[in-house]
């Protein structure tokens, strides 16, 4: 059954907001995310990227052709303004003007709930696997890590690009995992292909951005996966916390 994201987003009449509890629930029992900038009472706690992309899809539909810049970090309970209906471009804002992300969309569109519902679940679970999975092969192979006291991974931007925007048996695979360095930081970027049954519909992107980047160390890098993993097998989703 498609993803239902009713519970994980408030709409209002000025806009939509997240809490931290939405948002948490959201990255650790839908998307798998366990980063520390998702947990209930962090000091930086932000809304997962996912969420909003998957929040946006929910309200407009899905377009042949998507691309999101993620401008700045957005803050629980803060008022996402969102337009009545798209143009090929877009700005949003939150309730004090201040810019949150690009949206370009062309093409055919779709609001069908069960291809929507199901092309965010796919996504937001291939999206899960980023790391440990994807990450830190790549850090292993660029001899670089981040900062174990601050990990710090955020989206940049992401993208799909469809030949048609319908379907029944949607998967995502990763296709080509890639990083640049450039001292302390970095840039990892995803393409991904979307398939329904065996036949290829679609592709996709995603960039993210790491800071504090330093020397790679296996042990360290080791204690920061095994810390990770250890959050994700002890997390037990409590059902009435979204």
């Amino acid at each position: 059954m498609p993803l239902d994201l009713s519970r994980y987003v408030t709409h209002g009449e000025q806009g939509m907001q997240f809490s931290q509890a939405q948002a948490n629930h959201f990255a650790k029992a839908v998307a798998g995310d366990f980063n520390p900038i998702h947990d209930i009472g962090a000091k930086r706690f932000c809304v997962p990227g996912d969420l909003l992309f998957a929040a946006l899809l929910t309200r407009y539909g899905v377009f042949k052709q998507m691309h999101v810049d993620f401008v700045a970090l957005v803050n629980a309970d803060v008022i996402v303004q969102l337009p009545n209906s798209l143009k090929e471009s877009n700005t949003i804002h939150d309730i004090t003007d201040r810019h949150l992300l690009s949206l370009k969309v062309d093409g055919q569109s779709t609001l069908e709930p069960g291809f929507v519902g199901s092309l965010i679940e796919q996504y937001v679970k291939f999206s899960g696997k980023t790391f440990p999975d994807i990450l830190v092969e790549l850090m292993r192979e660029k001899n670089v890590m981040i900062n174990p006291a601050r990990p710090l991974v955020i989206y940049k931007d992401m993208s799909l690009t469809l030949e048609r925007v319908h379907g029944e048996n949607l998967t995502l695979a990763l296709d080509q995992a890639t990083m640049e360095v450039d001292g302390k930081k970095g840039k990892t970027t995803l393409k991904f292909v979307i398939r329904d049954g065996d036949e290829i519909i679609g592709r996709g992107g995603k960039n993210m951005v790491l800071s504090g980047l330093r020397e790679y160390d296996e042990p360290a890098m080791q204690n920061i996966v095994d810390q990770y993993n250890e959050w994700r097998d002890a997390y037990q989703p409590d059902e009435q916390s979204a």
